[in-house]
């Protein structure tokens, strides 16, 4: 049952007689003294409310979130808690609704009060019709609550639960989720205002609709990440099935926005890829490297046990692995002309070459963006086996590559040295040459984890056949 005892818990703590009943009295002074001191027309009233909701739900609630995990890490019951047999979804509706029950009752309050100014104001004044806004702002904050959750069980998952800067982190990641669904009501020319439909895979929606159906599926998919890690603190088995869904879906979801009269295969196979390998730093960033782990998962592949081997299968490999594909996709999209492969005319042979001549630049950019996405990969990795540096490996990371990709690239321009741009910016290859310098950038560097991996583990990696660990099935 999802009324667990964590929830029950949770309710009983912050929702106290004495808070239930002030809440509503302190929310009626404040609207009673608006009225009489300014008396604003009921549209104002109305947009007060709302940010009251959003104040409420987008700044406390998601810190309440992050911090009702860290209060019980810092006080020495969250081991008990995994130990006590509850669900994870249990676990995760009782951090959800029950840590943010105070806040969720003084928000609903002004979410009552704009529903009620709004059906007293002028038909003229709502931009949205308030069913939108209603919804729009109930999913933003529970979007909001699940990515501050996701976020802290991330952090407390990579050994770095510092209570004050994860629950900042957390709570930032729950504030630009909640700026991010909730910008279609607050920008200052709503696109359902301006366009009023969406075009998506050659189809045209209703703009307010597909927006608002966009932000429930990621609501859905923060709170199955939510659940997901839970699991994992709870020692379950969690196989990278959804991962690779939601790769896919993003993959998906970003192709179809791509105009489709322009090279429509091309370019929604280019964005796919770009979206892949968004997440596979997303999702390496996201994990932590353990080698011992690694090798673990190589010695099950190696021993074609699969179903055991998906078990230790890194997100950030199944991102990058369906990036690589569309980005083949993309370059045989380029060569072959797109649609136009499956036509038999000299038209279609004259446009199948025009797109070589113009596009074929292109496929060398792919082909780059793959091989230094595998080099950055590679390096951090080879980063996190290195003992020294393992607990902030991933920081130094990325101040090394920022300064690869940023003032190295300008200082080889400044010496005048612009033949070595390949080596440190994909967009600089253009041809079969200079593809070559990031290909012996992999080598090297893959050259350079195998005998760190090796030194890390104190084993003969390929030859291990040891069995790890067993740890619960889910």
């Amino acid at each position: 049952m999802w009324f667990s005892p964590e929830l029950q818990r949770n309710l009983w703590l912050q929702l106290g007689w004495g808070r239930v009943l002030a809440a509503p009295i302190l929310i009626g002074i404040m609207v009673a003294a608006l009225i009489a001191s300014w008396n604003p027309a009921p549209g104002s009233l109305a947009e007060y409310a709302r940010w009251g909701f959003v104040l409420l739900l987008a700044l406390w609630s998601t810190r309440r979130v992050a911090d009702s995990l860290a209060e019980e890490v810092g006080g020495g019951t969250w081991e008990g808690q995994r130990m006590s047999g509850m669900s994870a979804w249990s676990m995760v509706w009782g951090k959800l609704i029950g840590g943010a029950s105070f806040p969720w009752y003084c928000a609903l309050i002004c979410l009552g009060l704009m529903v009620w100014f709004t059906l007293k104001a002028s038909p003229a004044d709502p931009r949205i019709a308030l069913g939108y806004q209603v919804a729009t702002l109930v999913l933003a904050a529970v979007l909001a609550q699940a990515t501050a959750l996701v976020v802290a069980l991330l952090l407390l998952r990579k050994a770095q639960f510092r209570r004050r800067l994860t629950v900042t982190m957390a709570q930032i990641a729950g504030l630009l989720a909640f700026a991010v669904a909730v910008y279609w009501e607050y920008s200052a020319v709503p696109l359902a205002a301006e366009i009023g439909t969406v075009r998506w895979y050659r189809q045209e929606y209703p703009a307010n609709q597909f927006y608002l159906c966009s932000v429930a599926i990621f609501t859905v998919w923060a709170l199955v990440a939510a659940w997901r890690l839970m699991r994992a603190e709870l020692l379950y088995v969690n196989r990278p099935w959804m991962w690779t869904l939601f790769t896919l879906f993003c993959m998906g979801y970003a192709a179809g926005f791509v105009p489709w009269d322009i090279e429509p295969l091309t370019s929604r196979l280019a964005s796919a890829c770009v979206v892949g390998l968004v997440l596979t730093y997303a999702a390496f960033f996201a994990e932590a490297k353990d080698p011992v782990r690694y090798r673990w998962g190589l010695a099950r592949f190696k021993a074609l046990q699969w179903w055991r081997a998906l078990e230790f299968t890194p997100w950030w490999l199944i991102s990058y692995v369906l990036a690589a594909v569309a980005g083949v996709a993309t370059i045989w999209s380029i060569m072959i002309g797109g649609e136009l492969a499956w036509l038999d005319s000299w038209q279609a042979a004259m446009q199948r070459y025009a797109s070589v001549l113009t596009l074929g630049t292109f496929s060398y950019v792919f082909a780059a963006l793959l091989l230094f996405t595998l080099r950055d990969t590679l390096f951090l990795l080879w980063l996190n086996f290195t003992g020294k540096v393992r607990g902030r490996a991933d920081l130094s990371g990325i101040v090394i590559l920022a300064i690869a990709y940023g003032p190295l690239p300008m200082l080889l321009i400044g010496a005048g040295a612009t033949q070595f741009l390949p080596a440190v910016w994909p967009i600089m290859v253009t041809n079969l040459i200079a593809l070559a310098w990031p290909a012996a950038e992999v080598l090297v560097v893959w050259f350079l984890l195998m005998m760190r991996w090796r030194q890390a583990t104190r084993i003969e990696i390929f030859a291990d056949d040891r069995e790890e660990p067993s740890i619960g099935q889910g």
